[in-house]
């Protein structure tokens, strides 16, 4: 029994990786939304999220854990929908820590796409 675990989720431009681990930082479950089979563009939908974020409450409820510190890296518009949702379900959140580091005029960002 684990009373207290770490979400560690880091959104990038393509993906969604969300790793599970205890306080000391063993690796408990990871998952990604491209691990579920679902490819380009559609990893990055609301119905995705929310299949990976279901498959992550039910490995929290197998290890019977309770508690919940929320990790987030990472710039995406999908943050609020997923503090909601943990925020809707039976889990209580501890803490919430965004990671994202911003540099204060560093290294150069690659040119947007033109499609």
């Amino acid at each position: 029994m684990v009373k207290s675990t770490v979400l560690k989720v880091l959104f990038t431009s393509t993906n969604i990786l969300c790793t599970l681990t205890d306080l000391e930082g063993r690796i408990l479950f990871w998952t990604s939304i491209g691990s579920k089979k679902v490819k380009g563009t559609k990893k990055i939908t609301l119905i995705s999220i929310n299949s990976t974020l279901k498959s992550i409450t039910t490995q929290l409820n197998k290890i019977d854990c309770k508690f919940l510190h929320l990790q987030v890296q990472g710039f995406s518009r999908n943050k609020k929908p997923l503090m909601r949702f943990f925020k809707n379900s039976v889990i209580n959140i501890i803490s919430i820590c965004d990671k994202t580091s911003f540099p204060h005029n560093g290294c150069k960002r690659k040119k947007v796409r033109r499609i």
